[in-house]
């Protein structure tokens, strides 16, 4: 019998060459296959939201939005994602990551760590003329030449009941409004509608600007009050004096006052200002004393105070003015939230009391009156020590025999003071934040508030242990599971040697 030599191979050198080159083209051809695979998926995919109560799914509201994106959407999450808003970047980037993916062709997300990359940072607020602000955490939306911030603090509803019990001396978040803000600001961007603002002159009123109908007595100006409008609130402008057969155009979807000093609206004037009030309309007055528009503001249930305030209270005071002082106490308007949870306060100058109406039972289609500031309780109009409102905001819906011809219903801030927003002041604390604030609630358009649009409850989850279960947990995790896969690897182990 023949013993075959060792050494002799079972298979020629040709037909190795075959095998070889047989399985080289099998492994580029299954490569090929894989990657066109991927390629037809990238294209053609289906995704589906496993968790029903997931923060982070989209409705059909947004979802259709989305598909019917056809110009590109630039969205910059400005941010420092370690930084105090960390929760408040995941939610937002989780949620802007469905946003994506639901239309990636024209929604585009990045992120901006301010804390890390300083020179991008300055280079992006400056580009966007944000350079002045002083608000850091932000999501900026971009098309077009249009923008929309959403800031971080107006994404959240806060609980605070916890804190005023005294049972915590932390605010508690909970609900996510993102999809609420995001979907409005796409919309708002994406779609726009002109928004133009206002300016009444004439009557000593600070300028917006403008050399054009430039009131010769103004003081001070309001251009980085209109860089707001114009930047922010994606709001055109244009002085408006109502003398002679002028009225308040159609157009108009904000009506500023800021601070007339010199003369007295005339009654045609005010008639102007009631009835495009009566109207729809919004209005941002700003008043150093009485000029005539406080009349009016009277049957909307706000009293312009006699005198200005003076601030006892050392630790509300801007240096030793006790005329200049901050803001002691803010109001928990949706408006004013943001600013409330970080308690950042108001500077305001020389300011006039604002009076809601006595409390009393509210009679049915009287208008909603918020206070949105008050002094401490130490303040004084030189006849009383107390406790002063600074700031009003009213609203009143569509009610039966008033004809809103001019949107979704009557808005007003009312301030008891004017300088605080001009160059030299707006800047100030939370002045500039507050002043954008206000421009977007009292230009909120009726379509940006989509039907089932909601903001998503925060559910907070608590684990309770006592020390001996907590000693047991650090067992299992430190000894048990290593353990385990130390004897379940020398079992194995056994059994192959045997």
């Amino acid at each position: 019998m023949t013993t075959p030599n060792e050494n002799q191979s079972t298979f020629s050198a040709g037909r190795r060459w075959v095998i070889g080159i047989n399985s080289f083209l099998a492994i580029i051809a299954f490569l090929a296959i894989v990657i066109m695979a991927n390629y037809l998926a990238s294209g053609h995919f289906k995704r589906a939201q496993l968790g029903a109560s997931s923060a982070f799914k989209l409705t059909p509201q947004t979802a259709g939005l989305l598909r019917s994106l056809t110009n590109d959407i630039e969205v910059t999450l400005f941010f420092a994602p370690h930084g105090d808003e960390e929760d408040l970047y995941s939610l937002c980037s989780g949620l802007l990551s469905e946003y994506h993916n639901a239309n990636p062709k024209h929604i585009h997300v990045k992120t901006l760590d301010y804390s890390r990359f300083d020179a991008d940072a300055k280079a992006f607020l400056n580009a966007h003329k944000l350079s002045g602000m002083k608000e850091r955490d932000f999501v900026h939306f971009e098309s077009n030449g249009h923008t929309k911030i959403d800031y971080a603090k107006s994404l959240a509803e806060y609980d605070f009941s916890a804190v005023l019990a005294g049972r915590s001396k932390t605010v508690r978040r909970s609900a996510f409004r993102g999809e609420i803000y995001f979907t409005s600001a796409i919309l708002s961007v994406s779609f726009p509608r002109p928004l133009k603002t206002y300016f009444l002159y004439g009557h000593g009123e600070h300028s917006p600007g403008s050399e054009d109908n430039a009131d010769a007595n103004s003081s001070s100006t309001y251009s980085k009050f209109v860089g707001i409008l114009k930047d922010e609130a994606d709001s055109d402008w244009q002085p408006l004096a109502l003398g002679g057969t002028n009225a308040i155009p159609s157009d108009c979807q904000l009506l500023v006052v800021a601070g007339p000093r010199r003369a007295r609206f005339l009654p045609e004037e005010v008639g102007k200002i009631d009835e495009y009030l009566k109207q729809g309309g919004r209005m941002f007055a700003l008043l150093n004393k009485e000029c005539g528009i406080d009349e009016v503001l009277q049957t909307w249930g706000v009293k312009l105070g006699d005198a200005p305030l003076i601030e006892r209270d050392p630790r509300f005071r801007i240096g030793l003015s006790d005329k200049d002082f901050l803001t002691a106490r803010l109001g928990t308007h949706q408006m004013m939230k943001p600013l409330l949870t970080e308690q950042l306060p108001i500077r305001i100058a020389s300011p006039r009391a604002v009076y809601p109406p006595q409390k009393a039972a509210k009679a049915p289609g009287a208008p909603e009156i918020n206070v949105l500031a008050e002094t401490s309780d130490l303040a004084t109009d030189g006849k009383t020590i107390g406790k002063f409102p600074l700031m009003l905001a009213v609203e009143q819906g569509v009610i039966k025999g008033v004809n809103t011809t001019r949107g979704g219903g009557t808005r007003i801030i009312v301030v008891g003071d004017a300088d605080f927003l001009d160059d030299s002041m707006i800047d100030s604390v939370a002045n500039h934040y507050f002043a954008s604030l206000a421009l977007d609630w009292l230009l909120e358009r009726p379509e940006v508030l989509l039907n089932g649009v909601t903001a998503r409850p925060i559910r907070e989850y608590k684990l309770i242990l006592s020390g001996s279960q907590m000693m047991a947990m650090q067992w299992v995790f430190l000894a048990g599971l290593p353990g385990g896969i130390l004897v379940l690897g020398s079992l194995v182990w056994l059994r192959r040697r045997r």
